[in-house]
Order: C-alpha cells, then structure tokens, then sequence
C-alpha cells in the first residue's frame, strides 16, 4: 500500500518538470525514456540480476501499452484541453473494476464501488474547477480515452506478469507455481527498453523538433526519468501484493498532488470548491485502501 502511494505522489509530480522543460512534449518523452533504459540497467547490474530473452518477451505488451499512452495522451493535450484530457485518464478504476474480476477473482464490495465513483468525482472537482480553456475537439477526446485504454491496459498486465500462477486444485501439484512472477526490476527493464524503442518512430513521425536543450532542460529530464522511473519500480512491486482495484483508486489520486503541487511551486492557485473536492478525493481513496488492509489483516489471523 505504502509503495502504490509512493508512486502516486511520484506520477503527482511529476507534471511539474513537464512543465517547466521547454522541449516540445514528445520529445520530452522519448528523451526520458531513453534515459530510463541505463538507469534500470544499471539497477539489474547492481542488482546481480540479467533479462533473459524468455522473460523479456513477457514485458513487451507492457512496453507497447506504455508507449501507446504516453504518446496519445501528449498528442490530446494538443488538441483538446488539459482538463478534459485528465478527466478522461481519472476514470480508470471504473474500467479496472470491470474486469478485475474476471481476470484476477477480485470482489470488490459495493462499498467500493461508491467509494471509487466518489474518488472520480473529487478528481473531477480538482482538475475541471481551474477553470482552464482549450480547443475542445473530438479528436483530441478520442486520443485521451485511447490514452485510458492504454493505461489500463498497462496496468492489468504489469499485474498479471508480477501475479504467481498456481496450478488448479486436483492435478498433483496445487502448490507448485505453474509461472513464474517476473521481478520488479526485471519487468520494469523491459518494459521501459520496449517503450523507448517504439517511441522513436512515434516522436520521429510527429515532425516535432529534436533540439540540443539546455542544461536546465536536461536538469528537468533527468529528474523527470528518476522519479516516474522510481514510480513504475514502485508500482510494479506492489502489484505482487494490492490488488488492482485497489492500487487503481490510490494512483487516481495522483491529479489531486498535481494540483496541491502546482499551486505550491508554480503559484497555480487553487479554489475553494478545488480543495474541497481534493480532499473528498483523498478520503474515498483512503476508505478503499484502509478496507483492503482490514481484510488482508483478518485473512492471515485466519490463515
């Protein structure tokens, strides 16, 4: 729980370097996952661990996911405006709760489920109530519901490539796992090395200007690749043990540090009615995180 918050915040965050780097958004984003690529090598190095060709081949759905959502989401924000666009991307614990079930045997509780639509609606409050303009077109909305699909669909097979598959009851051995989990670092290897290949063609095709940058652009990038580096690192190891419908409404809280954020370091001011709905924000992620908690706690006293 504490790391799938650590990378909330992290992902909260990181909007601020975006905006501060004053390179064109594509290439921003293929330059951070260029530079993610060494910096998890150098964790498998230090680490003593090496990405075999069987286990890679497992991270690149993730790696093409990841790409896709980047690359849809800096391509709306274009043409539609920002807050239409982050609306649209804070509704995916709705769609993960749809299919949590049938691929993962979770149950959320109907508790849950209002707690998930009130968490929705407080990101809703916070990103709609800044009051900010931009050409709404179809085409732009299009790209950030692609950008949704895309997340979530990053989301659940990160989940599955770190779940341990257990063979069924009856065959002879129900407590041998049937595949393996791939490790964190591992996983987060090939995912940002597939990312950062399919990228290049994405930013190249875009027409958008590579440039040499400033030491400061450089500054922000690099920091940018730390921190949703260390976020999907986070992340992906806490997919071993949070369940996804869980894990879905803690990160879609992480409009609500954006905004917290950006009022205090690039003086965007916030609203009453933007507070009040941050606030409702946190606490529904707060009732959901805290229930799955109280039943892990009661599951092992019983196991």
């Amino acid at each position: 729980m504490g790391a799938a918050t650590a990378a909330m915040v992290a992902w909260g965050l990181s909007g601020i370097l975006v905006v501060l780097t004053k390179e064109p958004g594509l290439v921003v984003a293929l330059e951070r996952l260029l530079l993610g690529v060494p910096f998890v090598g150098a964790l498998l190095a230090f680490t003593r661990r090496r990405l075999d060709w069987s286990t890679f081949w497992r991270t690149v759905p993730g790696g093409v996911l990841l790409c896709g959502d980047v690359a849809m989401f800096f391509s709306a924000v274009k043409l539609t405006s920002i807050a239409d666009a982050t609306v649209i991307g804070a509704l995916q614990p709705a769609l993960v709760l749809f299919v949590a079930g049938p691929l993962f045997g979770e149950k959320p509780l109907r508790a849950d489920l209002v707690w998930t639509a009130v968490a929705i609606a407080g990101v809703g409050v916070v990103v709609l109530g800044s009051g900010g303009t931009g050409s709404h077109q179809v085409l732009g909305d299009l790209l950030a519901l692609g950008s949704l699909c895309s997340w979530t669909g990053y989301w659940l097979v990160s989940k599955q490539a770190r779940l341990v598959r257990r063979a069924a009851p009856g065959d002879g051995a129900s407590s041998t796992p049937s595949r393996q989990a791939i490790g964190t670092i591992e996983y987060t290897s090939g995912v940002m090395l597939v990312a950062a290949v399919a990228m290049v063609p994405v930013a190249l095709i875009s027409g958008q200007r590579f440039t040499a940058g400033t030491p400061l652009d450089w500054l922000w990038i690099g920091l940018m690749t730390l921190v949703p580096g260390g976020a999907h690192l986070a992340s992906n190891w806490a997919h071993r043990f949070v369940g996804v419908t869980v894990s879905s409404v803690i990160v879609a809280a992480n409009p609500v540090v954006a905004a917290g954020a950006a009022a205090i370091f690039l003086r965007q001011s916030l609203g009453l009615v933007q507070i009040i709905g941050g606030l409702a924000a946190i606490m529904a992620v707060a009732a959901v995180a805290g229930r799955a908690v109280r039943v892990e706690a009661v599951e092992a006293v019983a196991a």
